[in-house]
């Protein structure tokens, strides 16, 4: 009976071909898992991303538009000693001429692997690599960024960072960076490359500030903290919301000057000064 319903659903023209994808995709992964394994290092496994979600831990991408996709692979070799941080890389596995060989390496020390993915960063049309590893919840993360050079990777550069997003307007992409200020506040830029390195696009800040603004509201709402306002004025400065900012400022300076904090207090007076020299430009 199984074979007459093996073979009716054999017969039917769709089903056969979701089969033969089905086979085909599950013997293209262990296939990739086979060559994977060959360089993968000893006493290492293969590790998925914190980000982007359902990142697997290899991912294929054509650098060199030469019609092989490259094989990009991360990986985590614990340390002997616990809980001492592990070491998380990343490797990349080149065809040439049938065979398989390792053109880059990298290895960093760390307690989780946040991000690996590729992104066009610098808008050329051939994506970057970036690579995320946790330092520690209070040290945040550092965010390697490598572009494809000639047969393997080249650093371009190196961002610390507590939370990111990856930003794509149009045909333009950032970084948002969200920078630890205090407990779970955080100061936020957008960084978008000008051709040489990333600087502070006002354009993307703008797209992406009704985000950092919902977030502000929604932790005001559960606690009236004097540094949920400074950051929210920081960004509002930074979007060019002025008299929203004048606002925040004189909640957040109020707030800290019934506590006594004299720092805080002149952290807002010089957002103030920033404001100012914000409207001074209009």
């Amino acid at each position: 009976m199984k074979k007459i319903i093996l073979f009716t659903l054999l017969s039917l023209p769709f089903v056969n071909f979701c089969l033969i994808s089905v086979y085909a995709n599950e013997n293209e992964n262990n296939d990739l898992i086979k060559i994977v394994q060959a360089f993968k290092p000893l006493n290492s496994v293969l590790i998925s991303p914190e980000k982007p979600f359902s990142t697997y831990p290899i991912q294929l991408y054509d650098f060199n538009k030469d019609g092989q996709k490259e094989i990009i692979f991360t990986f985590e070799i614990k340390a002997i000693e616990q809980p001492s941080p592990s070491q998380y890389g990343t490797m990349v596995l080149k065809k040439d001429n049938g065979i398989w060989r390792k053109v880059w390496e990298t290895k960093v020390k760390g307690v989780a692997l946040n991000f690996s993915g590729l992104v066009d960063i610098t808008g050329d049309g051939t994506k970057e690599y970036l690579f995320g590893v946790t330092n520690g919840a209070a040290i945040g993360s550092e965010l390697g960024i490598f572009k494809w050079a000639g047969e393997s990777f080249e650093k371009i550069t190196n961002i610390p960072y507590h939370k990111m997003d990856i930003i794509h307007v149009d045909q333009k992409v950032g970084i948002a960076i969200w920078q630890m200020y205090i407990g779970d506040s955080y100061l936020v830029n957008v960084l978008n490359w000008n051709g040489e390195k990333l600087v502070n696009d006002e354009a993307l800040f703008n797209h992406y500030y009704p985000k950092i603004e919902t977030f502000y509201q929604n932790k005001i709402t559960k606690m009236d903290a004097w540094f949920y306002w400074y950051c929210l004025a920081d960004a509002q400065i930074k979007a060019n919301k002025l008299e929203d900012a004048s606002t925040s400022i004189q909640k957040g300076i109020s707030l800290a000057k019934k506590l006594s904090m004299s720092e805080a207090v002149q952290d807002f007076i010089n957002l103030t000064e920033c404001l100012k020299a914000k409207e001074n430009k209009q």
